[in-house]
């Protein structure tokens, strides 16, 4: 639900990639997860939710949009009642196996979240309780998972692409095809 700023005046994710757009393409991947996923939506919103209306997802739409990433992530997690796995529409690589994998991986703790090479990726994992923190706090949802038991566990370096310029994106339309 972000601006996509770095991209100019394109919104990333509805550039067509391979036949469908950055966001179909992160929206199929999540469905071949779960079928209850939900899409929080903001700038653009009635070009995305005209893509949306094609899928079996649940469409929240974030008035706050422009506040960044904080307000949407905040958005979502006050319409869960569970456990919830979350993922940045502009990560279009993930695979069935990178949400189970958060799925297993929260377990024991109230955050799991992959690291490729030392980096932090996606999909990042959320217990009902964590979650139930993070909405009573003014504190960054980062810091808030920083203060309690959470997991790093090896990722795939497809958790780690995600588009944020131009450059990345012809990185990513060479993958997608």
């Amino acid at each position: 639900a972000g601006l996509s700023k770095r991209m100019g005046n394109i919104n990333k994710l509805l550039i067509d990639v391979g036949g469908k757009t950055i966001l179909e393409h992160s929206v199929i991947n999540a469905l071949s997860y779960s079928n209850d996923i939900t899409v929080i939506t903001g700038y653009e919103r009635e070009r995305s939710e005209d893509i949306l209306k094609n899928y079996p997802v649940k469409v929240i739409y974030n008035p706050q949009y422009e506040n960044g990433q904080e307000s949407s992530l905040r958005c979502l997690l006050s319409h869960t009642q569970s456990d919830i796995i979350v993922t940045l529409a502009d990560v279009p690589f993930l695979q069935r196996e990178d949400f189970i994998k958060a799925e297993i991986n929260l377990k024991d703790v109230l955050a799991a979240r992959p690291l490729f090479n030392g980096i932090a990726g996606h999909p990042v994992a959320l217990k009902k309780e964590l979650v139930e923190l993070i909405l009573s706090s003014d504190k960054r949802v980062r810091d808030v998972i920083k203060e309690h038991p959470h997991n790093f566990y090896s990722g795939r370096r497809e958790s780690i692409i995600d588009i944020d310029d131009p450059a990345s994106l012809n990185a990513i339309k060479e993958h997608i095809k």
